[in-house]
């Protein structure tokens, strides 16, 4: 909802690269450049609240935020409880070890602790495809990654583009990688403003988001994500493009 030319947005602090907290405490990454390129064109402001994903979800049922910023897999479930845009990014899921770590399929974390973040995909894909797995919840991906450094839990599943920023920064290693199921988007109230839904969808498919895309992103666009949105086709032409999630 925009009040005053002004929409509140829930971020998450901690979910490189979709949405970070910089040094100066305001909210970066990928999703907060989108949308802040977004609200630009449209003439309105963002206001960020920085929280996590769960709260997110239950503050845009409540109406605490008119909009969430993050990379939010829209699922069939969120989408009874949230109205989503069309996605704006497409990748995998990753299950991350300890980089000395020797794991290199699901069935080798039988009977290991796994971590999750409460109420990610990540959670339904370890629930349906790790079953064996001892699913082991957290808040946030700050205590998912603590937990496997010190040895708390012997695997995390993250998103893939999560996943690599901390085989970049941590002695960390992508175990397993796995196609997604379902793309990123951004998620508004049930009864929040169906025209700032439409209008964000509009301002996302145009060589901005390619340019943004690479800032963030090493992996091709994916085939999924220009499935949902074809008119990026024409903008991602000569760049390579990643399977199609099964």
């Amino acid at each position: 909802m925009v009040q005053g030319n002004v929409v509140t947005a829930g971020a998450q602090a901690e979910q490189s690269p979709f949405a970070v907290t910089n040094a100066s405490g305001d909210p970066s990454g990928f999703a907060v450049d989108l949308m802040n390129e977004a609200a630009r064109r449209l003439g309105v402001k963002v206001q960020y609240k920085t929280t996590n994903l769960q709260s997110i979800l239950a503050g845009l049922s409540a109406g605490q935020y008119g909009i969430g910023v993050a990379g939010i897999g829209a699922t069939a479930e969120r989408a009874q409880q949230v109205a989503f845009t069309k996605p704006y990014y497409w990748g995998f899921t990753a299950v991350v070890t300890k980089e000395a770590g020797k794991q290199s399929t699901l069935g080798d974390l039988d009977g290991k602790r796994v971590g999750v973040v409460s109420g990610a995909v990540q959670e339904a894909f370890a629930t349906q495809r790790m079953s064996k797995a001892k699913l082991v919840k957290f808040k946030d991906q700050t205590s998912l990654i603590t937990q496997l450094l010190s040895d708390g839990v012997d695997a995390i599943v993250l998103g893939g583009a999560d996943a690599d920023t901390y085989v970049r920064r941590e002695p960390v290693r992508i175990a397993v990688e796995q196609d997604s199921l379902q793309g990123s988007a951004f998620p508004l109230g049930k009864n929040g403003d169906p025209k700032l839904l439409k209008d964000i969808d509009a301002q996302i498919d145009d060589r901005t988001y390619t340019k943004l895309y690479k800032k963030y992103f090493n992996d091709p666009v994916a085939a999924g994500l220009i499935k949902e949105r074809p008119n990026l086709a024409k903008q991602v032409t000569g760049t390579a493009l990643a399977p199609a999630a099964n």
